[in-house]
């Protein structure tokens, strides 16, 4: 059985050269299928086809408010099918499957610092823990 490698980072700020470098080296040594960024204070369009050509061609986006938040949820299609089922500014659940895996959840969560905000997002996943019945990885930032 293939091992599944996700990749996680906050970022904070995609979109300048180093940001670029790095990440393109990031992704050469540990070849992930899913990709989740971080408070990448930029717009997804702005980056135009750049994870296309490193073979993330599919996503689901929560772009940043301002230059606060964002978070980017991309994959390679030809490893792995993820399905947004809930995405909202502070998350994005997805169900994953692979060839041999059992499906399951994952919860990219970047928590507002707003207090109350955040309350509500704690809220919500415990709703959401109420109800599951699959794996679940909830990854916080």
């Amino acid at each position: 059985m293939d091992l599944l490698k996700l990749l996680f980072w906050n970022c904070r700020g995609a979109g300048n050269k180093t940001f670029k470098r790095n990440l393109v080296e990031i992704l050469r040594s540990h070849k992930p299928e899913i990709l989740i960024l971080m408070e990448t204070k930029i717009t997804f369009s702005k980056m135009g086809n750049f994870f296309t050509r490193l073979g993330f061609t599919a996503s689901t986006i929560v772009d940043p408010i301002g230059r606060v938040g964002g978070i980017w949820q991309l994959w390679d299609t030809t490893q792995v099918n993820v399905r947004a089922s809930s995405v909202g500014p502070q998350v994005i659940h997805a169900t994953v499957h692979k060839e041999d895996y059992e499906e399951w959840v994952l919860a990219a969560v970047y928590a507002s610092p707003n207090p109350l905000l955040r309350e509500n997002l704690w809220n919500e996943l415990e709703e959401v823990a109420d109800k599951m019945d699959k794996p679940w990885l909830v990854a916080r930032f």
